[in-house]
């Protein structure tokens, strides 16, 4: 007399998981892929559409992007160097912002130096002292 044995369903993620020889791994990373390709074609689309309508445009959007992503960075990593590299990211944006709006019209380039003061300002004296 003969056992059957069940085979594992593709359905159940903890099988999904471990399944390093099977394609379910492979089909997950294959639309990881796809999804990062795919969104990253996007965003130079439209990045391309506003630096159409004008170089600025475009600019800054990418350097607002870049500005975002370190701050989203700065805030959900755990490791040291992970923080440091969205610090630098979001300081990097919002420098190049300030820049770009310095050319474009002095007074808003100046508005963003002074956001940027009064926002240090706030955030050290709403810091709970030790």
């Amino acid at each position: 007399m003969t056992t059957q044995r069940t085979q594992p369903s593709h359905d159940d993620p903890v099988v999904a998981a471990t399944d390093i020889t099977g394609s379910v791994l492979s089909e997950k990373v294959g639309r990881e892929a796809l999804g990062l390709l795919l969104l990253s074609f996007g965003v130079l689309g439209v990045l391309g559409a506003l630096g159409a309508l004008h170089w600025t445009a475009g600019l800054s959007a990418a350097l607002i992007g870049l500005c975002v992503s370190g701050v989203l960075i700065r805030r959900t990593s755990t490791r040291r160097w992970q923080q440091d590299a969205g610090a630098i990211g979001a300081f990097s944006g919002y420098a190049g912002q300030t820049a770009v709006l310095f050319y474009l019209l002095p007074p808003l380039g100046w508005l963003a130096v002074s956001a940027l003061v009064a926002a240090v300002g706030f955030w050290i004296s709403s810091a709970e002292g030790a």
